[in-house]
């Protein structure tokens, strides 16, 4: 099942560059267990449509995430958490 575009949002008050701001966004969403991998991403059209910024901002924060092993590419299907992806850190109790 598709991630929703819905469940991204940006803090107006963050600092950095919206293309940063975009890979934390994705990065933490991975890390925390939120995002799980195989997960598929929304589609760079709809996530900045939702974020109100330009496509390319986004497709270039993915491409970063790509590069840092968080994201794969599948040729003409979209980006999908990537089954390299960081895991989150368990703690026990």
């Amino acid at each position: 099942m598709p991630v929703s575009a819905d469940s991204f949002f940006l803090d107006p008050d963050a600092q950095g560059t919206l293309q940063n701001q975009i890979q934390q966004i994705v990065a933490q969403g991975i890390l925390s267990g939120r995002l799980r991998a195989g997960e598929k991403m929304p589609s760079s059209r709809k996530l900045a449509a939702h974020l109100g910024v330009s496509r390319i901002t986004v497709t270039l924060a993915y491409t970063e995430l790509l590069a840092d092993d968080y994201l794969s590419s599948r040729g003409r299907s979209g980006y999908y958490v990537s089954e390299n992806a960081p895991v989150p850190p368990e703690f026990t109790p």
